[in-house]
């Protein structure tokens, strides 16, 4: 099997998953804005420009799963079965458990307070919170994960996938360097968005379907174990742009003249694919330029690499405060948006260095590892 040395880092998948966490400021802080779906707050004068801002992203949560993926490759190079449970204990359920306590609530009275006027109560609201489960996307107040589905969803699908990860690498070493010798083929690679386009007709609650990132997971998982997928990716990436650059419009422009498509339709079918293969093509395209272009290392990597996690837990929570009162001021949209997210964005990083990362109760608590000079 050809990899990458276990000592060398792959700094590419540091850079990406921190920017892609980054990235999280703009795309949220345009959801104030957009005409697609609800949002906690949303300004009463919403923008096309930042909702095609927010249609472009569509790989942006697949990226992370399949970077996931990666990195739970190198991990399990250094760390028996039960390491890797507890580390993903640690590191996820206990975030998440603190986060959809304490951290999400105030995204949902503040969705309240936003689209009916009054919430009553902060202390008298939690106590209808947990228990209305009739819209798990508590755009309107009711019990969510919020953002956090993600870190659910992390925790879960590192369980289900574990098996598959140590099955793996039990295989024959012929038998898998043959598999990996085929499959990092590009048109049989590429091919293989078809099955994320089936894993679409699968139940999605909350609107996120576990099949689609699973699949995108164990993706992360199996590229990462041999070179010849990134080499793949490096030789092909031009060309997948240039594809990108023609079906991303046209899914656009079909998305803008095709209204109301019937579920499993043909043209609901057509559009899925399209969407599905945008996604998949956008993926190569990153990690191919991802790799050419931030595959070194830096010092913002270590500082980000330990503070991604905790910004990525706080910022919605934060935006959905700031934004419900910046919305009220007699601004227009583009003000407003970087306001929102200027705000977020220092804020977030304010807590994060000066409470989260100095406290030791809050290191565990945003799954951060406490050293033993902090005990």
């Amino acid at each position: 099997m050809k990899e990458k040395a276990l000592g060398e880092r792959r700094y590419d998948i540091d850079w990406l998953r921190n920017l892609g966490i980054l990235l999280l400021f703009p795309f949220h802080s345009a959801r104030v804005f957009d005409y697609w779906d609800p949002f906690y707050v949303k300004n009463e004068s919403l923008s096309w420009g930042l909702s095609w801002f927010i249609a472009t992203t569509s790989w942006f949560m697949p990226l992370l799963f399949w970077l996931a993926g990666s990195a739970s490759w190198y991990a399990l190079q250094k760390r028996s079965s039960s390491q890797y449970l507890k580390e993903r204990y640690d590191r996820l359920f206990i975030p998440l458990i603190f986060g959809v306590l304490v951290i999400v609530p105030p995204q949902g009275y503040f969705a309240l307070l936003h689209h009916t006027g009054e919430a009553g109560n902060y202390f008298s609201f939690l106590k209808g919170f947990f228990i209305d489960f009739s819209d798990l996307s508590g755009y309107f107040g009711t019990f969510t994960p919020a953002h956090l589905w993600f870190i659910l969803y992390l925790f879960v699908l590192s369980i289900v996938a574990l098996p598959i990860f140590t099955s793996y690498m039990r295989l024959n070493t012929v038998k898998i360097d043959k598999f990996n010798q085929i499959f990092s083929k590009p048109l049989i690679f590429i091919s293989f968005f078809i099955v994320l386009l089936i894993t679409q007709a699968l139940p999605a609650p909350g609107g996120q379907n576990p099949f689609y990132f699973l699949v995108i997971f164990i993706m992360g998982f199996i590229t990462a174990s041999d070179s010849r997928y990134q080499e793949m990716f490096n030789r092909i990436r031009f060309k997948a742009l240039l594809l990108i650059f023609i079906l991303v419009p046209g899914h656009f422009f079909l998305m803008n003249v095709i209204q109301d498509v019937p579920k499993f339709s043909a043209m609901d079918i057509f559009l899925t694919l399209l969407r599905t293969m945008n996604v998949w093509l956008t993926l190569i395209v990153i990690l191919g330029y991802g790799n050419k272009f931030l595959n070194f290392p830096h010092k913002t990597i270590t500082y980000m690499n330990e503070a991604a996690f905790p910004i990525y837990i706080i910022h919605q929570s934060i935006l959905v405060v700031v934004g419900y009162y910046i919305v009220k001021l007699n601004l227009g949209i583009f003000p407003k948006f970087l306001m929102i997210m200027s705000l977020t964005l220092v804020s977030s990083f304010l807590l994060y260095e000066f409470v989260i990362k100095r406290i030791v109760v809050a290191r565990v608590f945003f799954g951060l590892k406490v050293h033993k000079k902090q005990r």
